[in-house]
Order: structure tokens, then C-alpha cells, then sequence
């Protein structure tokens, strides 16, 4: 009797490692949404010319210490795609003082502007940032957030 309970709880056992091998993981369960994939993903708004194009679909003024920063959603009408951009009213007086994400909602992808594809995060006297691209064609949708110190902001979705 004992030998048989063995047998079936290692069958069992070994059921599981085998689903467990074709399958992965118990995301398989899960109704998660996958990283997408696009050939535009985590490139510069300059690759192919898709700045030429660029349209400012969201935008969001952000103030403190009495300066400001004007947050952008940029899209390519060309390559379908969008892009933050953060631009101070004044040079930045640190490493680092801001830096902006792009946000896709299909899969979370983001980017900042210190990813590869962006330009880095503003340090001591500059005022400019922006991030790589994110493919942007509906359903899926983007929007801009910044980080600036003791503040922060997002844009709408676009």
C-alpha cells in the first residue's frame, strides 16, 4: 500500500516538472501583459528622422523655487511613436537636478532620459532632457512624467 502511494505522489511530482519545463513559469496562468517589442523601442527621436515629424501632444507646466519646467509628450506623425522632453526655465545648478520618463500602457515600458536613446539627465548648467522612443500606435498610448526636485509631474495619455 505504501508502494503505491509513493508511485502516485511521485507521478504527480512529475507531472508538475514536466508542465512546469514546457511552460516556464506559473505566468502561464496569469493574464499578464508581455513586453511588447517594436524596432523603434528605446531608439533616439533622431533615428530615422522621427523628430522631423515630432508634434507636441501633451504638455504640463511644473513650478518650484520660483522656476519652472515645461514637460512635453512628443509624437512622431512618421514613425508613430512618442517621447518625453523636459526643458528648465533656468540652468540646472546640479548633476542630475531632472530627468523625465516615458510611459507606455500596453506593458509598462518606459524609459528616462538616461536610458540609451535618450540624452542623459540634466546636470549642472543644462536645461534639457528627453527620452527614447516608445511605439505609440492605438491602442496603445504614452504619456510624459518628471521628476525635478521636491516635485514631480505627469501628462495625460495620448
Amino acid at each position: 500500500m505504501i508502494d503505491a502511494m509513493k508511485r502516485k505522489v511521485l507521478c504527480i511530482s512529475l507531472t508538475f516538472v514536466a508542465f512546469f519545463v514546457l511552460f516556464g513559469s506559473l505566468d502561464f496562468f496569469t493574464n499578464k501583459a508581455s513586453a511588447e517589442t517594436h524596432a523603434y523601442d528605446g531608439k533616439s527621436p533622431y533615428y530615422n528622422s522621427c523628430a522631423a515629424s515630432a508634434v507636441t501632444k501633451k504638455n504640463l507646466k511644473i513650478y518650484a523655487n520660483g522656476a519652472s519646467a515645461n514637460l512635453e509628450l512628443k509624437f512622431s506623425t512618421t514613425c508613430k511613436t512618442a517621447w518625453a522632453k523636459i526643458t528648465l526655465s533656468r540652468p540646472a545648478k546640479t548633476d542630475g537636478e531632472a530627468t523625465a520618463l516615458v510611459v507606455r500602457n500596453t506593458d509598462n515600458k518606459q524609459f528616462s532620459c538616461a536610458s540609451p536613446g535618450g540624452n542623459g539627465e540634466i546636470n549642472k548648467g543644462q536645461t534639457t532632457c528627453y527620452t527614447p522612443m516608445v511605439y505609440d500606435l492605438d491602442p496603445r498610448k504614452a504619456k510624459a512624467v518628471a521628476f525635478w526636485p521636491y516635485t514631480a509631474g505627469e501628462t495625460g495619455w495620448y
